[in-house]
């Protein structure tokens, strides 16, 4: 009969699967680890190759029971038990096996339970938990180490007790497969598990983790550069700024002429109608009293026209005296212009003419600058490539170079749609209102602006000055 089709034959199988293993033939010690390596060789994943190898170690040590676990993040986990496919349905008899386990780590040496006599005295109450459970068969547990930490722990569990022979054979498994078995449980594990392990390594203490000093540096390192890449933060774009008058009037020279007289410079406050600079007006006097001596004579030629009433005379007498009446208005018109006063309330921007007294200028020639002294404007000079994330009505804020104590905070509230070309660069012009209580604040101050876009983390911050680079770059240079 087929026993593998027969169910009764199936079942004394197992049964005899199950029963206590008696010893296997003696063989060379050698051999029995060749063995055992070829187990956990011919498996290609870690679980195959971790069942077979300690299935095939208990039939070599007459075990009950043989349990290996391998250690992770400071603790032991049991990655298999003979004879048991599904080890992880027995939770007591798993919490045991792991208990013990912890023992032997702990004590980072092999443990025999029960002790055999004139050994020295160490700690088994997890060896005795487990003793209970398996009906009181003798144990031993050895750890076994790679080149620079501690990898694991082997668990044999016999009921006839350990001689010599198998105690030096289950070392010598623990020491030369149970690596093998280690190196294939890693390269199974995730990848995080696998980098965190390769920066902060575990020590050669068995059971404990340590960190060297430059492992512990660099993952405190990473941490802090991970965390202050994911924090969150104010996105602004950075900008040089200016303060102007908010409504800027230019004085120009009404006519050519010389500078006779100068009375304020930039930076001084002005009243309305104040006069800030004088031109010389003698010509002009002149003029005028030549155009009032000519409009006069003109009327009497008017006047005598009418008595004699010559309408030809009349017309021709009336005629000229209009010009000439309007050649005096302009004359008048032009010494007064010659003053040329303030025509608000306000300070001075630019202008400097005290050292040039007598000085010529031409008709239209700009000669001041005047600005209203409590209605201020910020001027941000955003770079083209962040002018599309500007927004009217951002909030922002302007530190100056002469008032460090406390930054300005306005609002935008135009941007300009035209760029303009400064310093070799291109920069659109933000303009935004300032609070003008601010006796500080004085018109032709510079400082820097800072224009809040939204929030998002430092990491993305970086990330879009970067990529913006990048692109420009690989736009410059690609064919």
């Amino acid at each position: 009969m087929d026993t593998a089709t027969d169910p009764a034959a199936r079942a004394a199988s197992a049964r005899r699967s199950a029963a206590p293993v008696a010893p296997a033939p003696a063989t060379s010690r050698g051999g029995v680890v060749l063995a055992l390596q070829a187990r956990a060789l011919t498996h290609e994943g870690f679980q195959p190759a971790a069942t077979a190898v300690v299935n095939e170690l208990a039939q070599q040590l007459g075990c009950e029971r043989v349990s290996i676990g391998f250690q992770a993040h400071g603790r032991v986990a049991v990655a298999a038990i003979s004879n048991h496919a599904d080890f992880r349905s027995q939770q007591d008899a798993v919490q045991a096996i792991a208990g013990a386990m912890e023992e032997s780590l702990e004590q980072g040496a092999t443990v025999v339970y029960p002790m055999p006599p004139g050994s020295a005295g160490g700690v088994s109450l997890a060896h005795a938990q487990l003793a209970k459970l398996n009906g009181h068969a003798a144990i031993a547990t050895m750890p076994f180490a790679g080149r620079s930490r501690t990898l694991g722990v082997l668990v044999c569990e016999r009921r006839n007790g350990f001689d010599a022979r198998a105690l030096e054979l289950a070392k010598d498994a623990a020491m030369f497969v149970a690596p093998i078995l280690e190196l294939k449980h890693r390269l199974e594990a995730p990848l995080a598990s696998r980098l965190a392990e390769a920066v902060v390594p575990r020590s050669r203490r068995p059971g404990r983790w340590a960190a060297s000093p430059r492992a512990l540096a660099t993952a405190v390192g990473a941490l802090a550069v991970l965390v202050l890449a994911l924090w969150p933060a104010t996105f602004r774009v950075v900008a040089p700024g200016r303060i102007e008058g908010a409504a800027q009037r230019v004085l120009a020279s009404p006519v050519d002429g010389f500078i006779r007289e100068v009375a304020v410079r930039p930076g001084d406050a002005v009243r309305a109608e104040q006069v800030v600079i004088a031109l010389e007006d003698q010509d002009l006097k002149l003029e005028r009293e030549k155009w009032s001596a000519e409009a006069a004579q003109l009327d009497k030629q008017y006047r005598d026209a009418l008595t004699k009433d010559d309408a030809a005379q009349i017309v021709m007498a009336r005629s000229k005296l209009e010009q000439a009446q309007m050649q005096f208005e302009l004359a008048s018109r032009q010494l007064e212009r010659a003053q040329l006063r303030a025509p608000f309330d306000g300070v001075v921007l630019n202008g400097d003419w005290a050292q040039a007294i007598g000085s010529p200028v031409k008709r239209g020639q700009e000669l001041m600058a005047i600005a209203p002294q409590r209605e201020l404007r910020v001027i941000a000079e955003v770079d083209e490539q962040d002018v599309a994330l500007i927004q009217v009505g951002q909030s922002s804020r302007v530190l100056f170079a002469g008032l460090t104590s406390k930054p300005v905070d306005f609002r935008v509230t135009r941007i300009a749609p035209v760029a303009t070309a400064l310093e070799g660069r291109n920069v659109f012009e933000v303009e935004g209102r300032v609070d003008p209580g601010d006796a500080n604040l004085r018109a032709g101050l510079r400082g820097v602006v800072k224009i809040d876009i939204d929030r998002r983390s430092i990491g993305a911050q970086v990330w879009h000055a970067a990529s913006n680079w990048l692109r420009r770059t690989w736009w410059q240079v690609a064919a």
